[in-house]
């Protein structure tokens, strides 16, 4: 795993890379018995799925990206544990007052959107969509 990764340009103390190890194998050997929480941005149902299994119980998963159906089994990956599963929209903030505050921590150098975001110009749209949708990328923001 190289040590410029993104993650640990924003300060993860572990890194996994689920193409090469069982993220919630990791997971788990970590925390215990699984992580508090889960923040999943992808939207992929199966990335969705690893971070329903990834947390401990009681644990709650929150969704922020969305590209498509989910599948989970409601009584074995979630009432069994107790687990809670939120979607998250635009941040679920007042924008009048969570705005400001965003741009303020950006100027402080606290909040690198620019490591988070990936720009497209409006013919890559597509290319925009599929990157998303496989996780290549963050965040895509299209540039008309």
């Amino acid at each position: 795993m190289p040590a410029a990764s993104p993650a640990g340009e924003l300060g993860a103390t572990h890194q996994i890379n689920g193409k090469e190890q069982d993220a919630v194998a990791v997971i788990k050997q970590i925390t215990g018995k699984g992580a508090h929480y889960a923040v999943e941005t992808t939207g992929v149902s199966a990335i969705v799925l690893q971070a329903v299994h990834a947390v401990k119980p009681l644990g709650t998963v929150a969704i922020v990206g969305f590209t498509g159906d989910i599948t989970l089994n409601v009584q074995n990956d979630l009432m069994a544990e107790g687990k809670s599963l939120v979607g998250v929209i635009e941040g679920d903030a007042v924008p009048a007052l969570f705005i400001p505050l965003l741009v303020q921590l950006y100027k402080q150098g606290k909040f690198p959107i620019d490591k988070l975001i990936a720009r497209y110009p409006l013919a890559d749209i597509n290319q925009a969509f599929a990157d998303s949708a496989s996780g290549k990328v963050i965040k895509p923001v299209v540039v008309m």
